[in-house]
């Protein structure tokens, strides 16, 4: 699926798989997931981010509103299934923290 990557490097559009094992690997280890906008699109945390004392993701932290501990991935969603990150969402983000 396509999604955005928000980690200390930036932002990066990216293709992965719609799995478990392929979003706990992305974010490095248990998820949490923060709504971004409600029944469109989400971001996917390290759940354990503070308690493994990850680094600050300053960037994902901005787009969520609160404190994200290490890497992120911007979803879209569909109910209660992970989907593509909506276009429009994805120009907005990319526009205003793409830098």
């Amino acid at each position: 699926m396509k999604a955005i990557r928000v980690d200390r490097s930036g932002l990066s559009e990216i293709d992965i798989a719609n799995t478990l094992d392929a979003l706990q690997a992305a974010v490095l280890g248990y998820i949490e997931v923060v709504t971004l906008v409600p029944g469109q699109a989400a971001m996917v945390v390290n759940e354990e981010g503070r308690l493994h004392q990850m680094p600050p993701n300053i960037l994902a932290s901005a787009i969520a509103g609160v404190k994200i501990m290490g890497p992120a991935i911007v979803v879209g969603v569909d109910d209660d299934e992970f989907t593509d990150v909506p276009a429009e969402v994805a120009r907005h983000i990319m526009a205003r923290f793409g830098g």
